[in-house]
């Protein structure tokens, strides 16, 4: 039998920083310019920008009908047209 001692375990090492990149989901309020039951619609929001939106759980929107929807940047490699695409994470409207 050795007389040292067994070697001592480090802590564990501590979590990553926030990785930089990582967009927060965030709510847009804008006119319909895509409709149907999805999943894929079409929003221009009041400052002009178009959005490419997936997901949304088949609900109908209506093409002019002003929306509220919380979002976040699309994971998924999918075409939904035009503009930024996100996927759809809750719909008041």
């Amino acid at each position: 039998m050795s007389s040292t001692d067994p070697p001592t375990s480090r802590p564990p090492p501590s979590p990553p920083p926030t990785p930089s990149g990582v967009v927060p989901p965030e709510w847009i309020v804008g006119t319909v310019t895509k409709g149907g039951t999805g999943p894929c619609y079409g929003m221009r929001p009041d400052e002009g920008k178009l959005y490419a939106l997936y997901g949304g759980g088949g609900v109908a929107l209506e093409v002019c009908s002003k929306v509220r929807m919380r979002v976040e940047p699309l994971k998924l490699k999918i075409y939904c047209g035009p503009g930024q695409h996100v996927a759809i994470l809750e719909i008041e409207g």
